[in-house]
């Protein structure tokens, strides 16, 4: 799925990018680690994807998850919109498209194995 690739490599890229802003503006090289680090993961789960595309998948959805864990609270208890929303809402998006594109997926499974079924078994 090509338009998933496209949300994965916006996702990492966006990761990478806010973990250096959190770098420059507050001299914190934890933002720098783990936003490095997520955008890194997340940008090779793409690579991954065309060897192994449920690890690659899940991987990338696992990463989604916690940040959408580290920066939920603060988002709705503080009304922090920078830094902290733009994470989130980025981080749900994309665990939207990865519901939607597993979900299409196994759709498109579905209708690969019941075409295949049609066909008489040879004895």
């Amino acid at each position: 799925m090509a338009w998933l690739n496209v949300v994965l490599l916006l996702y990492g890229l966006l990761n990478i990018v806010m973990g250096y802003l959190g770098y420059a503006e507050k001299n914190s090289v934890i933002s720098l680690i783990a936003g490095g680090a997520a955008g890194l993961i997340v940008l090779g789960s793409i690579v991954y994807s065309k060897y192994k595309p449920r690890t690659a998948r899940i991987t990338a959805l696992v990463i989604t998850i916690l940040l959408m864990g580290r920066f939920g609270p603060k988002t709705f208890s503080e009304n922090k919109l920078y830094p902290d929303g733009i994470e989130f809402v980025a981080s749900l998006a994309t665990f939207i498209c990865l519901g939607v594109g597993h979900i299409m997926g196994m759709r498109s499974k579905r209708t690969r194995e019941g075409s295949t079924s049609d066909v008489a078994p040879k004895v």
